[in-house]
């Protein structure tokens, strides 16, 4: 599975307000592209600029939060993991959250995707902001069982969902569960998306070199860098490598892309019946800190 966390569960576990092998954690399905709530916002458009500047009708974010954006057509490089800045009423810029450096966009987006707050401000801290965007009322927020901590990593038993109707099931959250929305933290988003960066330059040639990714990426899959670049896998690429095989391209060192995680299961659209979620066997579990 793949993941990130929210900016107040972080700190949660930084300050030891939260413990996760003894506190009472959920897991909950999320619909994202439907569904909007005061964290979760649809997108009106996007900019082909650089920075990319999102329209928002009255999102409530804050400058310095960091924001999940998916589902976006066109301006596919606003798609990914971005950091708030000169936000105004209604808009706000795109940065990267590691370098500061600009999103640069593909092509003007229209009223296409989502937008995920994952704080620090208050539009991205708690259950009460993410609710509203909950599938299949009750039945899909469940309480985790069997919670470890092991050298960081967090895990728990797989989770069944019992009987799921509704919308698309876009993410899966969890939080930390204190019965009170308004003071349930939110701890980490799970997508079935990862990003992807560039660890050198490609000038040509169809070897990008990459950071190591965690998850294997779809053969096809084409990634939409913050650079306003592309490149379109040739081959299946599979955890841990560091070079993706890629038709003939130009990337620059340092761009980011969002990646679909080969066989993550999201979305999924429910149809009545159980959704049981395995996680992750792999080094990461449910989340790493």
């Amino acid at each position: 599975m793949t993941n990130a966390l929210f900016e107040k569960g972080r700190e949660g576990f930084l300050d030891g307000s939260i413990d996760w092998d003894t506190g009472t954690f959920s897991a909950a399905l999320l619909d994202l592209s439907t569904a909007t709530d005061v964290g979760v916002k649809a997108i009106a458009s996007s900019t082909n600029a650089t920075p990319i500047v999102v329209t928002a009708t009255a999102h409530g974010f804050a400058n310095g939060d960091l924001v999940f954006i998916d589902g976006h057509a066109t301006n596919t490089a606003a798609n990914g993991f971005w950091k708030i800045a000169n936000q105004a009423a209604n808009t706000f810029e795109l940065t990267n959250p590691v370098s500061g450096a600009n999103a640069v966009g593909n092509g003007v987006g229209g009223a296409t995707g989502y937008c995920v707050n994952y704080g620090p401000s208050a539009a991205g801290d708690n259950w009460d902001d993410f609710d509203g965007c909950l599938v299949g009322g009750a039945p899909g927020k469940v309480n985790l069982s069997a919670p470890t901590v092991t050298a960081g990593v967090a895990d728990a038993a797989d989770t069944t969902f019992t009987s799921i109707t509704g919308a698309s099931v876009e993410a899966v959250a969890i939080l930390r569960d204190t019965g009170t929305p308004s003071t349930s933290r939110m701890v980490c988003l799970i997508t079935g998306k990862f990003i992807v960066t560039a660890d050198a330059s490609l000038a040509a040639g169809t070897a990008l070199v990459v950071e190591p990714i965690p998850y294997g990426i779809p053969n096809g899959t084409v990634l939409a860098f913050s650079t306003g670049q592309s490149a379109t896998l040739t081959a299946l690429a599979n955890a841990g490598d560091r070079v993706l095989t890629v038709s003939s391209t130009t990337i620059t060192s340092g761009a980011r892309a969002l990646a679909p995680a080969t066989s993550s299961g999201l979305p999924v659209t429910p149809n009545g019946g159980n959704i049981v979620i395995t996680w992750d066997n792999g080094v990461n579990r449910i989340f790493k800190l």
